[in-house]
C-alpha cells in the first residue's frame, strides 16, 4: 500500500459488516426473548389477581356463614390467556383452608399457582359496613 492512500479496503468494510450485523442479530434474539418473558409475566399476573379475587370471595362466604364446599373448575379467559380455577375447601375443628389452585398453558408449556387462605371456623363478620349492599339475608347498619 502506498502511504497516501486514503480510506477503508474491502477487506475491513466485510469485517465491519460481519461484526455489525452479528450484533444486530444478538439484539434480535434479546428482543424476542423479552417479549416471551413479558407475555409469561403478564399471564402470571393475571393468574395470581383472578386467584386472590376468587380467595377473597370464598373467605368472605366462610366469614358470612355461608356452607361451603369444594367448587367445580371455572375456566376464565384474561389477555388472550384461558385459565382453569379449581377450589377445595377443607374443615376441621380448628381452621377452615380454602385453597385455589389456577393453571394456563403457554407456548413455552403448562403453568400453575396456588393460594390458600385459612380462618377459624368460628369466625364471622362482626362489622357489617364492610358489606356491600344488595346481598340477600345480610342486615346492614346505617
Amino acid at each position: 500500500m502506498h502511504k497516501n492512500s486514503k480510506g477503508i479496503s474491502l477487506i475491513e468494510a466485510l469485517i465491519t459488516l460481519l461484526v455489525l450485523s452479528t450484533g444486530l442479530l444478538g439484539l434480535g434474539q434479546l428482543q424476542a426473548r423479552l417479549w416471551s418473558t413479558s407475555s409469561r409475566l403478564h399471564a402470571t399476573d393475571q393468574a395470581y389477581l383472578l386467584g386472590a379475587r376468587y380467595l377473597e370471595i370464598l373467605t368472605t362466604k366462610q366469614l358470612l356463614g355461608a356452607d361451603l364446599r369444594d367448587e367445580p373448575e371455572r375456566q376464565t379467559e384474561r389477555a388472550g390467556t384461558r385459565f382453569n380455577t379449581t377450589a377445595a375447601v377443607q374443615e376441621n375443628m380448628q381452621l377452615v383452608e380454602i385453597r385455589v389452585h389456577i393453571e394456563w398453558r403457554s407456548p413455552d408449556g403448562p403453568h400453575s399457582i396456588q393460594l390458600q387462605s385459612s380462618t377459624s371456623p368460628v369466625a364471622r363478620a362482626a362489622d357489617t359496613r364492610l358489606l356491600l349492599p344488595g346481598d340477600p339475608g345480610v342486615p346492614l347498619s346505617r
